[in-house]
């Protein structure tokens, strides 16, 4: 029964987690230039995953509170102490890792070129996680965000922000 009551807690949680990020992506969507309808706009995409994430969001968030997750997430915030994880250094890699994104996705794209911000986000990023040398990792970066922008561009005549 126990282990249940931990998966229920998680669902309720990532289907929480899936509803707000739906929501997200709808908003961002919907803020996306549209050249010249909705259909062909680059936010028609995210738009449909946006939905997607809500329905399968709220779903799973239904069916966990039914399993009674939110009591076991009640008595585990009971016994869980805050400033542990200020001192975890997996926490704390995450933490910077989504620090990155928000800068990448709030900050850089639509103020500098998408090519030069995912170059740039992808260097710092595998630059953090050493992942390999500066060399590779520079090669690694500048021919992604290449690939990245000529696949949408050109195939798929996708507009980049």
């Amino acid at each position: 029964m126990g282990k249940m009551d931990k998966m229920a807690a998680a669902d309720l949680m990532m289907g929480l987690f899936l509803i707000v990020f739906g929501g997200v992506a709808i908003w961002a969507s919907l803020n996306m230039k549209v050249y010249k309808t909705f259909l062909d706009a680059p936010g028609f995409f995210p738009f449909i995953l946006g939905i997607i994430f809500i329905f399968l969001g709220s779903i799973m968030t239904l069916s966990s509170w039914r399993r009674k997750g939110y009591e076991q997430i009640m008595s585990g915030l009971e016994k869980f102490k805050f400033t542990h994880l200020f001192h975890n250094v997996q926490v704390r890699r995450v933490m910077t890792l989504i620090v990155f994104m928000v800068i990448y996705i709030f900050i850089l794209i639509d103020r500098i070129h998408f090519t030069i911000a995912t170059t740039l986000y992808l260097f710092f990023t595998l630059y953090y996680l050493k992942s390999a040398n500066i060399t590779k990792i520079i090669i690694i970066s500048i021919t992604t965000s290449f690939l990245i922008s000529a696949f949408f561009t050109r195939f798929f005549h996708i507009p980049l922000p």
